[in-house]
């Protein structure tokens, strides 16, 4: 699998990477896999050349890392992978001091996590969300104190606008704290928001995107109902929004696309990512073996194929 370099960090990571959110948890609705189902789809998205394996300390309030850790204590797996977790969210429900983006929750969640990792270190380490309550100093001056004792390799954030990257990225700079080197956003054919602010100050800046959802919760694999119908995204509130006649539209160009490059939806919306060039990675999760096996055959799309999904996704892109 191509490795792309991840901003100025110095890390190359794989095209795609590994999400654990499923390990353990039925985070956010989308199903929790057993120890044995995570361990083969480990080996799986190994074998073929993923290096990169992306957790958060909120998934399942510490579940997913748990399974993780041992996971990847197992057989050498640890050496083999970069291990990027996060930090904000809310690990235990009625307290509100276990989350944000404070140095003392910083230094206490980072322990937290390499404890569940089975780990000394973890190669990328995200600020999950913007905290509006921790100035930006307070949480970049932490993460560099996490660096320098060897506790991180590679620091950035994850849902950050473009303008909140811009600002964070500055702030670093005057106070001569590590430079956050990506920002992991939603991004995929069904979701272009990032193209209007993020993706120049990243270019700007030679810092690398990080893509999640990029199957739009399963929407681009055209397997699952549109919002309206039956099945599994009927519910209004499914995850990520989508306007029911722009996503059919979607999917329907889409299953064209796929047809011109020989590939599956799937395969094809994740190759329109691949050929974005400040993508360093797209997560792609899975419950099971056939999920991973035909995403991680994913490539770039040939230009027309490419072409016609970005005209598509245009108009129907959510923002």
């Amino acid at each position: 699998m191509e490795l792309r370099p991840l901003g100025r960090s110095g890390l190359r990571v794989s095209a795609l990477t590994l999400g654990t959110m499923n390990f353990g948890a039925d985070w956010h609705g989308i199903g929790a896999i057993g120890e044995a189902e995570a361990s083969s789809l480990l080996d799986l998205a190994l074998e073929r050349g993923v290096n990169l394996i992306d957790t958060a300390d909120v998934y399942g309030r510490g579940a997913s890392e748990e399974m993780l850790g041992r996971l990847l204590s197992r057989g050498g797996r640890r050496g083999r992978v970069l291990l990027a977790t996060k930090v904000c969210g809310r690990m235990v429900p009625q307290d509100a001091s276990t989350e944000g983006l404070s140095a003392r929750w910083i230094a206490r969640a980072l322990d937290d996590s390499l404890r569940r990792l089975r780990t000394d270190r973890v190669d990328l380490y995200m600020a999950h969300a913007p905290d509006p309550f921790t100035p930006i100093e307070e949480t970049l001056a932490a993460f560099d104190r996490a660096a320098r004792a060897g506790k991180v390799r590679a620091v950035g954030v994850s849902n950050f606008s473009g303008a909140e990257f811009s600002r964070a990225r500055a702030a670093a700079g005057r106070g001569g704290w590590a430079v956050p080197a990506f920002d992991q956003v939603q991004y995929s054919l069904a979701c272009r928001g990032p193209e209007r602010d993020l993706v120049p100050a990243m270019l700007t800046a030679e810092a690398a995107l990080l893509a999640w959802s990029p199957l739009a919760g399963g929407l681009l694999s055209g397997k699952y109902a549109l919002p309206g119908a039956s099945g599994r995204r009927a519910d209004p509130e499914a995850f990520p929004p989508v306007r029911a006649a722009a996503g059919a539209a979607l999917v329907e160009v889409l299953r064209r696309a796929a047809v011109l490059d020989a590939q599956s939806p799937a395969q094809a919306a994740l190759g329109w990512l691949l050929g974005k060039p400040f993508v360093a990675s797209a997560v792609v999760g899975a419950r099971t073996r056939a999920q991973l096996e035909e995403t991680l055959c994913a490539r770039p799309l040939s230009p027309r194929a490419a072409e016609l999904l970005d005209r598509a996704s245009r108009v129907c892109a959510t923002e």
